[in-house]
């Protein structure tokens, strides 16, 4: 169970999906001006490394993965798995050669945020960690599934180490980077963040031999290869106990508008009904 802690753990029930894990404690400030110091064009979408009025460090994410980003990391820590502190900010301005400037909304995670030491010491993979084999892991990757995630690369999950143990463990595996979600899986530039294609997407398509297939076009589908009825049923009913007001917070998290997040939330719902219907 300790070890297990390391990934997950049973969440109290009501865990605000609005702030997250870190509260409105570790959210940045609002009113402070950030100096960008570095700038990435790796990946999908743009981002910067950001210093704000009280040193703090951030990394930055543009959209469009800022906002499902932000939603999908919600929804990962209401059914028990580890998140990093993460907001998204809508307005905020950054000093440039002319003076502030106002930037896109973003996706802020602090690199070293005031969380019992919680700090980021690389990347881990699904196919070599202590938990293959469990309910917990098969349950994450039946979860990004649902999401639409197929960015399953090592360079996404990140180990945590913390100085104390929290919420039962002294360091976390944590699947991080999760904006390519709330699509449809593929291989090159699948569609993400995009309602249309996401409603019509399949979730699970059959069960040959005890295995559920899943409509998962990405790559690593071997991954998927074991996944049974229980693994499915397992995440299903966990993510049947958040409440309404929860998945409402969870998408005004990442900035949704309430028509927009009501669709998200029912195809996320629709999908959860078929995870619970599976028989053995």
């Amino acid at each position: 169970r300790e070890v297990l802690a390391e990934l997950w753990v049973e969440p109290h029930p009501g865990r605000d999906l609005f702030h997250g894990i870190g509260g409105q404690r570790l959210a940045p400030d609002l009113n402070t001006l950030f100096t960008i110091t570095e700038v990435d064009d790796r990946g999908f979408s743009r981002g910067y490394t950001v210093v704000d009025g009280q040193k703090r460090v951030w990394n930055v994410k543009l959209p469009p993965e800022a906002f499902s980003e932000v939603t999908a990391s919600r929804i990962l820590w209401g059914v028990g798995y580890h998140q990093p502190p993460m907001y998204l900010v809508q307005h905020w301005s950054a000093e440039t050669g002319t003076g502030p400037l106002p930037q896109l909304p973003a996706r802020f995670r602090e690199k070293k945020p005031d969380l019992e030491g919680l700090d980021a010491r690389g990347s881990w993979s699904y196919y070599q960690n202590p938990f293959v084999g469990t309910r917990a892991l098969a349950g994450l990757l039946v979860l990004q599934v649902l999401l639409g995630n197929s960015d399953l690369k090592d360079s996404n999950n990140e180990l945590y180490r913390l100085t104390r143990p929290l919420d039962g463990a002294r360091q976390w595996y944590m699947a991080r980077d999760l904006g390519q979600t709330f699509g449809r899986t593929g291989i090159i530039n699948p569609p993400q963040n995009d309602i249309a294609a996401f409603e019509t997407t399949p979730f699970i398509v059959g069960v040959a031999y005890g295995k559920v297939q899943f409509d998962y076009h990405g790559r690593h589908r071997e991954l998927f290869r074991n996944v049974t009825h229980g693994h499915v049923r397992w995440i299903s009913e966990r993510l049947n106990r958040l409440s309404e007001e929860q998945w409402q917070d969870a998408f005004r998290a990442g900035g949704y508008e309430p028509a927009l997040a009501a669709r998200f939330i029912r195809r996320l719902k629709e999908k959860i009904a078929q995870g619970l219907s599976l028989k053995d």
